[in-house]
């Protein structure tokens, strides 16, 4: 029979523990990563830093809801959480990944947009300037 041993389930976290443990020995007052909110001051800058909403539920103790309340707060308080589908949620550390975090939301918000007219049966929200007219 063979031995061969499938890797730990949290092997690929190990890396993340460490960050975690570097993270709370920052000083807040030098450490603009520490200092935002409750959700922000685990994330780290940089996409490929990006911590998934479970891994966040984790680190808080809060329920899925919470933590995306959370964000939502602190986004609106100007802390510019990004996110993304492969990364998680990530602290930008170029201004290439704020603006394709801003585009992604952006295009997201017509894509409801779009829902909404569809559902109400309206082609155009009134008093809405087209893209096409400016």
């Amino acid at each position: 029979m063979s031995k061969k041993r499938n890797a730990r389930r949290d092997a690929a976290t190990s890396k993340r523990a460490e960050m975690e443990t570097s993270r709370a020995g920052r000083d807040p007052h030098t450490d603009s990563t520490t200092w935002h909110g409750p959700v922000s001051r685990f994330l780290a800058k940089g996409q490929e830093n990006g911590l998934h909403l479970r891994e966040l539920v984790r680190l808080t103790g809060w329920s899925t809801r919470e933590v995306r309340r959370q964000i939502h707060i602190e986004r609106r308080q100007h802390v510019p959480i990004c996110s993304d589908s492969k990364s998680g949620y990530y602290l930008p550390s170029t201004p290439q990944e704020r603006a394709a975090c801003v585009r992604s939301m952006r295009h997201r918000a017509c894509e409801i947009l779009a829902a909404a007219r569809a559902i109400e049966g309206d082609t155009e929200i009134e008093g809405q300037v087209a893209m096409f007219d400016v």
